[in-house]
């Protein structure tokens, strides 16, 4: 890049371009003396005349140097003090670029400007990758291609290296090496079978001997990104250090500051080396143990989290923890932002437990995270990380951690529309509910066992299995806590309401839903609340009132909203434009079809082309006037 600069810019240097190497091919550093010698030749000096000491050579430069117009390109550097003495101080037209793996704040001292460089963009990324690849990657499906595009993580070279190696390959051994790379982001340097990425990253580590068990630690934080707590935690220092190690790691660009969100991440090649070393310089026990420390930090952090999201009861060593030291509640927006940051570190803990097989951490990570992803619809993620903690519940051997977790990963099918596997899980709840004598266990499974058979249309089931799930509640008298016993039959009512909905019992369903609407508001419970709105809303325009209808879906969208619950925000407001068109309110309806229509498209779901033909309809009527 200083090259073509200069060759661009010709006119501006007296045609004087001078390269430095500040390193040698093998890593090592240059010494000052021979740097000087390259500046000098640069500038036209002859071998012969070059001056013995380094002390006659920094002279000559700045003579030499004098009033000169030229570019000088100092490669590789180490340290500012392999810059300082080839500054040309009498030489204000002249350039001096310095490119170095860290950043050298020294410099700034004396008029250096930081460009840093930046991966390279995605579609610049795709496009390098496709045309190492050759012509036959324009036949292979983009899918493919993004995921591997998304594993080089913006390394030009990491994209050369896998662009070489997939050259000619048929499909079916591309989506192999995919596997591979899917497996582990070594498999990436392992297709470097000139070892330059690994002796890059060899360097480099051997540059921070200081920081190298801090680069290990940090690479065990399961999460995409990472904030100073969750480093502190990692290296098992207080913030202050903590602070300042992420500070030094940055600084050497082993580590991307995100500086508007103050979160931490590491380029994926430089994690997968960091790990390799963990592994090898620490071993297994000490990373398990590192693991367990960071995951229960991660835990902990989200019960407190999910205690503001949702009033309702948890199992686990860690939740009756949480409960016995009597914490005072955290403010529901707060949890909420919390989780928006964290829920995918969260996610990712499930897993790094279970590999670990630290069982009662992973399951009980399952339990934590449940309503946050039940809120926002991750049901991917959701059932991803519930089959794991599904898995460490039963090696535990814990029947009740079995139970809520099963009973989560049930109501994930059922968000999936999989009822059957839905049936099945509640199912399997229930009968650990009963083993372990778990009456609130047991309340919940015939509950959803209820929502099951509701959302297949079998009504009667679904009373009878609400009739069965306040029967428990009605005979456990001192088993369920009177809070927990109030709130469960609050729900029942609403599932109620929403089951006579179906069934087109207007005022029937309006009557229950309003006699248990303002517990759930009084509660906080701003889901359960909309959901009785919703209910309201539905029952209003069955009833032939389409205006009250507008205003209950308005009020749904609104607590959704403010829940970031994004995908039930659109579908209330959907159902806003559907009153509002059979109240004739087409602007309206038109309105509320449109901020549907780009949550839709945020969330990249199907709704939005169903959504787009009920706005062109509306418009079309507003048009015909």
């Amino acid at each position: 890049m200083a090259s073509e600069f200069f060759h661009e810019h010709r006119s501006e240097f007296d045609d004087a371009y001078i390269e430095v190497a500040a390193r040698q091919p093998d890593g090592k550093l240059v010494q000052q003396g021979e740097m000087l010698g390259q500046a000098l030749r640069g500038l036209g000096v002859m071998d012969a005349d070059l001056a013995s000491s380094d002390a006659a050579r920094a002279e000559a430069f700045q003579r030499l140097s004098a009033g000169k117009r030229f570019l000088m390109l100092i490669r590789d550097v180490a340290s500012a003090e392999q810059v300082t003495r080839l500054i040309p101080n009498s030489s204000p037209e002249a350039a001096v670029v310095v490119t170095a793996r860290a950043m050298l704040r020294e410099l700034f001292q004396h008029d250096f400007a930081d460009v840093p460089l930046s991966k390279l963009p995605r579609a610049e990324s795709r496009e390098l990758l496709l045309a190492c690849m050759g012509p036959g990657a324009a036949d292979l499906p983009a899918a493919v291609i993004d995921e591997l595009t998304e594993i080089c993580d913006g390394f030009p070279l990491l994209i050369r290296i896998l662009g070489a190696q997939l050259v000619r390959r048929p499909q079916r051994a591309v989506e192999r090496y995919l596997r591979e790379l899917r497996a582990s982001d070594e498999a990436l340097l392992a297709m470097d079978h000139s070892q330059r990425v690994t002796r890059f990253l060899n360097a480099t580590f051997s540059l921070v001997r200081d920081l190298q068990l801090a680069l290990r630690r940090l690479a065990l934080l399961p999460g995409p990104t990472f904030g100073i707590g969750a480093a502190a935690v990692a290296l098992d220092v207080d913030r202050d250090r903590a602070e300042q190690v992420l500070d030094e790691l940055s600084d050497l660009n082993l580590l991307v500051h995100d500086v508007d969100r103050d979160r931490y991440s590491f380029y994926r090649i430089v994690r997968a080396h960091a790990l390799r070393l963990a592994q090898e310089v620490d071993g297994p026990d000490v990373v398990r143990s590192a693991v367990e420390r960071i995951t229960t930090w991660y835990l902990r952090e989200a019960i407190a989290r999910d205690a503001a999201l949702a009033n309702r009861w948890r199992v686990g060593p860690e939740f009756d923890r949480y409960v016995a030291s009597g914490p005072a509640p955290l403010p529901r927006n707060d949890a909420t932002a919390w989780f928006d940051v964290e829920w995918t570190s969260v996610v990712a803990c499930v897993r790094a437990a279970h590999e670990q097989n630290l069982h009662d951490i992973a399951w009980q990570l399952c339990v934590a995270i449940f309503k946050y992803l039940h809120l926002h619809g991750h049901v991917d993620v959701w059932l991803d990380s519930h089959e794991l903690g599904v898995s460490s519940a039963e090696a535990s051997g814990t029947v009740t951690g079995l139970m809520q977790v099963t009973s989560q990963r049930g109501a994930a099918h059922l968000a999936a529309g999989n009822t059957t596997r839905a049936r099945q899980d509640f199912e399997a709840s229930l009968r650990a509910a009963i083993e372990a004598g778990h009456r609130l266990g047991e309340q919940s499974a015939w509950e959803w066992l209820g929502k099951t058979a509701a959302a297949e249309s079998d009504l009667e089931t679904a009373f009878r299995c609400f009739d069965e799930s306040e029967s428990v509640v009605e005979r456990s008298e001192h088993a369920i806590p009177e809070r927990q016993r109030i709130r469960m039959l609050a729900l029942l009512a609403l599932q109620r309401a929403r089951a006579w909905v179906k069934l087109q019992e207007w005022d029937r369903a309006a009557s229950v839903a309003a006699g248990v609407i303002g517990y759930f508001e009084s509660a906080g419970e701003t889901d359960n609340h909309a959901k009785c709105l919703l209910v309201l809303g539905g029952s209003a325009l069955g009833a032939g009132d389409p205006a009250e209808a507008a205003r209950h879906y308005e009020q749904a969208a609104a607590l959704f909203s403010r829940d970031q619950a994004i995908r039930a925000e659109a579908g209330a407001l959907r159902q806003v434009g559907v009153a509002k068109r059979a109240s004739r309110d087409l602007d309206g309806a038109a309105a509320a079809l449109r901020s549907a229509k780009e949550l839709y498209i945020m969330l990249g779901d199907a709704e939005t082309d169903v959504v787009d033909t009920l706005l062109k309809q509306v418009e079309a009527e507003g048009a015909a006037g």
